[in-house]
């Protein structure tokens, strides 16, 4: 009887599931709460221990689930339930008349094989998943998103009007010439923290290029100019070493789209374009209006 609820508790699960793209994560937390429970139901309902100690490897598939989707306070919570209903069906293996010790070590040796190694296995490979995310979303010199992160977040933002900046180092070369690459990674570096300080979140802050950085700023126009001009300050420090930046800035209406974006950054590079022929650590603001674009 409670194999056939089971089952038809199942099959209305997976019609529900069927009917959505994808579960919320509520919903997968009530599914793992169904699995634990009708599993564990279902294992100390069974007359034969020898058969339900088996059985109970199903546990190590729900835990591999959980260590893939739900956080670690959830997995150790299915491990501790594991390990007890395991604890109850080895004892009763063991303490049964007819009871074969050996058969019933031997069950639990694969049992806890299959309990700790299959979801250990899931989550390091999980890990190396996301150190390679990290790695194709993030530059590895200054920390910063590269192009294609920036995307992505931007992407998956509510996105309001804002103000777009391209900054550019003035003379980089010269630095890393007069003073060595080890000097210039430094210098990158700098910037990239500074941007940290000076554009926190919700701001948007990446490295598109050698030595390039692009900014969106939600902002209102001259609180993001009073930023950069900032920015202008810090690193004009006026010693052997040091840099300044060209900085172009363009609007970005709210609502926009990717393509929107990089049109708005062509604008932004054009102005800060303008801004270093005029001879370098200065601003200059695309002068386009939403209407013309």
């Amino acid at each position: 009887m409670i194999a056939y609820s089971l089952a038809a508790t199942a099959t209305v699960i997976a019609l529900v599931w069927l009917r959505r793209s994808w579960l919320s994560r509520t919903m997968s937390r009530v599914f793992v709460g169904y699995l634990e429970i009708g599993a564990v139901v279902l294992l100390l309902s069974l007359q034969d221990p020898f058969v339900a100690l088996p059985c109970a490897a199903a546990l190590g598939v729900i835990g591999s689930y959980i260590v893939t989707f739900h956080s670690p306070k959830l997995f150790v919570a299915h491990q501790v339930l594991s390990v007890t209903t395991v604890g109850i069906l080895f004892t009763e293996a063991v303490t049964s008349p007819d009871a074969d010790v050996v058969l019933a070590c031997a069950y639990l040796v694969v049992l806890t094989l299959v309990l700790f190694s299959a979801p250990i296995l899931a989550h390091m490979l999980l890990l190396l998943l996301r150190r390679d995310a990290a790695s194709a979303f993030y530059d590895p010199l200054t920390g910063l998103l590269n192009r294609r992160g920036f995307d992505s977040v931007f992407a998956e933002r509510v996105r309001g009007p804002g103000s777009l900046m391209i900054v550019d180092l003035d003379d980089f070369k010269g630095i890393n010439d007069s003073y060595g690459h080890a000097h210039g990674d430094m210098v990158l570096r700098d910037i990239a923290s500074t941007l940290y300080a000076e554009f926190p979140a919700p701001a948007l802050s990446a490295r598109i290029g050698g030595e390039e950085f692009l900014i969106l700023d939600e902002a209102d126009d001259a609180e993001a100019l009073t930023r950069a001009q900032r920015l202008l300050v810090h690193l004009d420090k006026g010693r052997a070493g040091s840099t300044t930046v060209s900085i172009g800035v363009a609007r970005l209406p709210a609502r926009s789209s990717v393509e929107d974006l990089w049109r708005a950054c062509d604008r932004a590079d054009a102005a800060m374009y303008t801004a270093k022929k005029a001879g370098g650590n200065s601003i200059h603001v695309d002068d386009t209006r939403p209407t013309d674009l």
